[in-house]
């Protein structure tokens, strides 16, 4: 069954996949990685996630397009730059938070479950 115990991971970076798919596996969840944000825009107009992590530059795009398309879905921002002003610019783009890469598993883990908690805070709270 396909829902909120699955994340998705936008990055062209095959190690930070590995990592974060790693981190999702000793929580219990499955994750499915892609490396543009054509091919994750077809996953998120067909299965839902818990959280989607995206790198803030794709081949074809930034993760400010993924905000867009992940609706409700909270994005962490994936970045190279573990810079205060990088963090800033991606939460007010509206991401619920920012990874310097490469991701730290512990880091990862804590954040995931955050963005779950959040989510679900969120859509308890509007479902009328």
């Amino acid at each position: 069954m396909v829902g909120v115990n699955q994340v998705l991971v936008i990055s062209p970076e095959k190690e930070h996949h590995e990592k974060i798919s790693a981190a999702m596996n000793k929580c219990g969840l499955s994750s499915i990685c892609c490396k543009k944000f054509d091919e994750a825009r077809i996953f998120m107009t067909t299965q839902k996630f818990g959280v989607v992590f995206c790198h803030d530059t794709l081949p074809d795009g930034d993760f400010r397009g993924v905000l867009s398309a992940a609706k409700a879905t909270p994005v962490v921002v994936l970045s190279r730059f573990a810079e205060w002003d990088h963090y800033l610019a991606a939460l007010r783009a509206g991401a619920f938070d920012y990874i310097a890469c490469p991701p730290d598993s512990a880091e990862t883990e804590r954040i995931m479950w955050s963005a779950m908690a959040g989510a679900s805070q969120f859509s308890a709270g509007t479902a009328h």
